[in-house]
């Protein structure tokens, strides 16, 4: 934190590149999201880590050479307070998410309760991007006149995760930006 918040300074241009103690809760808050039966080793809570790191500080920023500076620095940190070990086995980012699991139904009545919400390790790809596109038709069919055809290819899935972070978290708030015709109000 302080070397991100020392070395990427605001500019007229990137005015948003602020970083403080707010952030520093944010990556400790998306940790304590996860429940810790899902955190059953220190494998698993070092890829949480990483995670919630990547998100609050990467995330924000709007340069490729930035956002390679964060994962810079976060490799370096890894081997430093972690070890070796630990650090070679999480150097590839491990997604996290809620919406991964299955629609539970009300043993009494039969109701759909909706699927419960547990930050746990993306299973795959492919079942983020089928869970993604369960929820895209499940909302075409309760809204038929706002219908979206979204094509949701990796990169777009990751936006929607990071999105879908933000806007679980407590105070949660994220600003788009663009250009018109980017696709922002979809």
């Amino acid at each position: 934190w302080d070397k991100v918040k020392r070395s990427l300074l605001p500019t007229p241009l990137r005015f948003h590149y602020i970083f403080n103690m707010r952030d520093l809760s944010r990556v400790f808050q998306g940790i304590m999201e996860c429940p810790v039966d899902i955190v059953k080793d220190e494998n698993t809570l070092v890829a949480l880590w990483k995670h919630e790191n990547t998100r609050v500080f990467s995330d924000k920023l709007c340069r490729e050479q930035d956002k390679s500076f964060i994962d810079k620095t976060i490799a370096e940190f890894l081997p430093q307070h972690f070890g070796e070990t630990l650090a070679a086995d999480n150097k590839e980012l491990t997604w996290f998410s809620d919406f991964q699991r299955e629609v539970e139904f009300d043993p009494e009545t039969g109701e759909d309760i909706g699927a419960p919400k547990i930050y746990e390790p993306a299973y795959s790809w492919e079942h983020v991007s089928g869970k993604a596109y369960e929820y895209l038709k499940k909302y075409n069919e309760q809204y038929p006149s706002k219908c979206m055809n979204l094509v949701l290819f990796d990169e777009a899935m990751m936006h929607l995760m990071k999105i879908n972070r933000t806007i679980q978290q407590k105070r949660g708030s994220a600003m788009l930006v663009g250009v018109g015709g980017s696709g922002k109000q979809s």
